[in-house]
């Protein structure tokens, strides 16, 4: 199959799709809210969100509700591009689901470890819900997060996580979510193979950079706030970055201190991560993620026969609900507007 039969009807739906993000007009507007039930009723009223709003009273609908709502869009969204996919390409994009099922199952984990689960929301973990390879009320009625790895035997996870249990071993929250994070990362780079020389291309270049920016990201973090040894933190860096290969991150990991990394990063073309050092630390994943978003619009742009529009609306739509739910935050602690904008992934 050529790709402009494969890809005519997805890419139009993306680009109609894409049509209905909210515009800078909607973000000022938000800004200027004063609460959760003013912003719920604008989504509801003003924008896409109509449709996953209907039928709910926003002035009974409190800040995590709305937070489970626009997550629920945002799987909405993925699933009216999935299901223009009829080919071998089809496995892929069903694969980036994974990360969002990832998500989830961090969610009962740390759930585990602080409460037992007793406050966890069926409804705040849809991705899970609609894998029918995970059950939930065996994943939910998990007492610790070694219970809850026996737990996901038989799913595509315990492979990754059956090492964490070996010998009857304590299993920490924080090896636990390394090791699906490295997981996904290792599925999402299995699932290329159904593609074409040129989609599969495209996509290791996208999600290349952003391996490139996490393992800057945890470098940064793991030097300055953990005190990591540099085997510690090489051992838990992703592979497939595009722009340094495993020689360079291990370079990185083995810098003599923090300073010494830094001056690395700044000579290459991820500088802008460490050139304001007064606000490095609050802005480093606000400014990954604009990075990400030019790079995402700049790909939209291109409106090829390939598969990169119909990953680029999955990715905006997630930006998008991330601002939303960041200018709720900042309704939430009465934050000034121009303070509010400063956290936002979108550049107003």
């Amino acid at each position: 199959m050529n790709n402009i039969t494969r890809y005519a009807a997805i890419n139009t739906k993306a680009r109609a799709l894409e049509g209905q993000l909210l515009k800078n007009v909607d973000y000022i507007y938000l800004l200027s809210l004063k609460s959760v039930t003013e912003v719920a009723g604008y989504l509801k009223q003003k924008t896409h969100y109509r449709e996953i709003l209907s039928g709910v009273n926003e002035n009974e609908l409190h800040r995590g509700a709305l937070e489970v709502l626009l997550k629920k869009s945002h799987m909405n969204g993925l699933e009216k591009i999935a299901h223009y996919f009829y080919d071998e390409n089809k496995e892929f994009y069903q694969s980036l689901f994974i990360r969002y099922e990832i998500e989830d199952l961090k969610t009962i984990a740390r759930s585990i470890t602080t409460s037992g689960n007793d406050y966890l929301s069926k409804d705040s973990l849809m991705y899970i819900n609609r894998n029918r390879e995970l059950n939930l009320d065996t994943l939910i009625s998990s007492k610790s997060i070694f219970d809850f790895t026996k737990n996901l035997r038989n799913t595509l996870f315990y492979k990754y996580l059956s090492p964490l249990i070996e010998n009857n071993k304590v299993v920490s929250l924080f090896s636990f979510e390394m090791t699906l994070d490295l997981a996904y990362f290792d599925l999402f780079y299995k699932s290329l193979k159904s593609l074409s020389k040129k989609d599969r291309l495209l996509m290791e270049y996208e999600q290349g950079i952003n391996v490139d920016l996490l393992n800057i990201q945890w470098i940064y973090r793991g030097l300055k706030f953990y005190n990591f040894s540099p085997e510690e933190l090489f051992n838990y860096t992703i592979a497939y970055g595009f722009e340094f290969n495993r020689n360079h991150i291990k370079r990185f990991c083995y810098s003599k201190n923090l300073d010494e990394f830094k001056n690395s990063i700044l000579k290459t073309k991820y500088s802008f991560l460490f050139d304001q050092e007064n606000t490095m630390d609050i802005f480093m994943e606000r400014r990954i993620l604009r990075y990400q978003y030019f790079k995402l619009k700049k790909m939209k742009k291109m409106e090829g026969m390939d598969i990169s529009q119909s990953v680029v609306y999955g990715l905006l739509l997630e930006i998008e609900i991330r601002d939303i739910i960041s200018i709720i935050e900042s309704i939430r602690y009465g934050l000034p507007v121009e303070e509010a904008r400063k956290f936002l992934i979108r550049k107003l």
